[in-house]
């Protein structure tokens, strides 16, 4: 029996991988750890889903011609559509920007940029008082920006209990000492005095769609994504990290 149980342990622990980059103490990672947790990890997942984009345009009574246009839009006929985005990876990546591990390897490339000599502090980072989801780019920040939409209509968590989280506030940090350039989403940590988002939820969803007011042509002008986040497995050294 105690062989049975050693080799059943040996299984289960081939099969857990221990040797994540979070497993370890920030001060131990690597340029690859920080950018695998920044890239490729349960804050920064690699598969973001576009969704479709429900279009409604007036046929023109002169031309005939399908038109987004709000001038005189009276006496016109309603044209409904779906546009359905292409497949593929965006040229952006969405983080769950106020999880420590997260901005703890930020700093990490930071510190590796800078490339001073000298003793570093340990890397440290205070708790975030909201649950924050970044989307990087100039383009996604452009659109919503200057979105046709109110964002607190079309931005918003679904959470695996059934209920939504809304929006509480967007910033948009674009300045010298930025990261990168992004787009911050804003939710509370608490609602009624209570935890918003359970650490053990098996899926929290990131909802977001918008419209840029003023298209320009040959640029994408529109943008409607979903990303799936494992609060479960949002973890770092084995504690919950939201």
């Amino acid at each position: 029996m105690p062989i049975l149980r050693f080799a059943f342990i040996a299984i289960l622990s081939a099969a857990i991988p221990l040797n994540s980059p979070w497993d370890r103490p920030p001060d131990q990672w690597t340029a690859a750890d920080a950018t695998k947790i920044l890239e490729d990890s349960p804050w920064a997942p690699s598969k973001v889903t576009m969704e479709a984009k429900y279009t409604q345009k007036q046929l023109e009574p002169l031309t005939g011609m399908a038109s987004d246009s709000e001038i005189n839009t009276q006496n016109t006929n309603k044209v409904r559509g779906v546009a359905i985005s292409r497949g593929g990876t965006p040229d952006y990546y969405v983080k769950w920007m106020s999880a420590k591990t997260v901005r703890l390897a930020l700093e990490k490339m930071h510190r590796l940029r800078a490339n001073v000599a000298g003793t570093w502090p340990p890397l440290e980072a205070e708790e975030s008082p909201d649950y924050v989801i970044a989307i990087e780019g100039d383009e996604p920040m452009r659109i919503f920006r200057n979105a046709k939409e109110d964002l607190q209509d079309t931005v918003f968590l679904e959470l695996d209990n059934g209920f939504t989280l809304d929006l509480a506030s967007v910033q948009f940090v674009d300045g010298a000492e930025a990261d990168s350039m992004r787009t911050e989403f804003h939710f509370p940590r608490q609602i009624e005095a209570k935890p918003a988002i359970n650490s053990d939820s098996e899926r929290v969803v990131f909802h977001c769609r918008a419209t840029a007011k003023k298209e320009i042509p040959g640029r994408s002008n529109a943008i409607a994504i979903r990303v799936d986040f494992h609060p479960k497995d949002m973890r770092a050294q084995n504690r919950p990290d939201l």
